[in-house]
């Protein structure tokens, strides 16, 4: 998929719908994106079900996504932190921090939320408008935990979450 390709999946200047074939591609959206100067970054995945309730062929799966989060995160943590703000990963990195992300309805978690260790990253169901896409987020959070922790531990000293991309070169 050529970069032209990637217009139709923006549907704000810095949002990007990621369908299963956008999700196949993350260095190459991702670096679009950033070649659009954009200083905000947000990924919304593309989960559509037919009648009989059957992902569509554009649906992400899981796995998809979690390789998609964590291909970005790779490029992000090494060259972009403080310099580009993708949505989830300041989120995770805010919660890393003590910020709790907002609360859901206990009524609309599944139950399998209640028992999953990320679900302080997600609040349940509150993050995943499906059900499919929590075993990429958790994926995601997973990878992610060793650089979070970084980050936090630099920003409590009062340095800057930037300094870990130095640390990865």
């Amino acid at each position: 998929m050529e970069d032209a390709c990637f217009e139709p999946y923006l549907h704000r200047p810095h949002e990007m719908r990621v369908s299963h074939a956008i999700g196949q591609q993350p260095q190459q959206v991702y670096r679009y994106l950033r070649e659009l100067s954009l200083p905000d970054i947000h990924f919304f995945p593309l989960v559509e079900r037919n009648k009989q309730g059957q992902l569509s062929a554009e649906s992400l799966t899981g796995d998809v996504w979690g390789r998609f989060l964590r291909a970005v995160f790779d490029i992000w943590v090494r060259e972009d932190i403080g310099r580009v703000s993708v949505s989830l990963f300041d989120a995770t990195l805010n919660v890393w921090q003590g910020t709790p992300r907002c609360d859901i309805a206990p009524e609309s978690v599944c139950a399998a939320c209640y028992c999953c260790e990320q679900r302080r990253f997600c609040s349940g169901c509150g993050i995943a408008s499906d059900s499919v896409l929590c075993s990429g987020y958790r994926q995601f959070f997973a990878y992610s935990a060793p650089y979070m922790r970084v980050m936090r531990d630099l920003i409590k000293q009062h340095r800057s979450p930037m300094e870990l991309m130095v640390m990865l070169r």
